[in-house]
């Protein structure tokens, strides 16, 4: 609960930085990013939000060895 609740948060301050960033960017510069003005916010945000969630697997999936095990078999 305490890590859907910080990504919410970084979520949320990403896409006002986001909103920031679009306003000093020329059409021309989303273009050549591939957005535009009605896309840039939000697919930044699903960048983001993916790249949380993948972390998530990631550490989810690794598996601590004991040291003392290493070579047993």
């Amino acid at each position: 609960m305490f890590r859907s609740f910080i990504k919410a948060l970084v979520a949320s301050h990403q896409a006002s930085a986001a909103r920031q960033v679009m306003d000093h960017l020329s059409d021309s510069q989303l273009h050549d990013l591939g957005y535009d003005r009605s896309t840039y916010v939000e697919g930044i945000t699903a960048k983001v939000i993916d790249e949380l969630f993948a972390q998530d697997i990631t550490i989810q999936n690794s598996t601590p060895v004991s040291a003392n095990l290493v070579g047993a078999m």
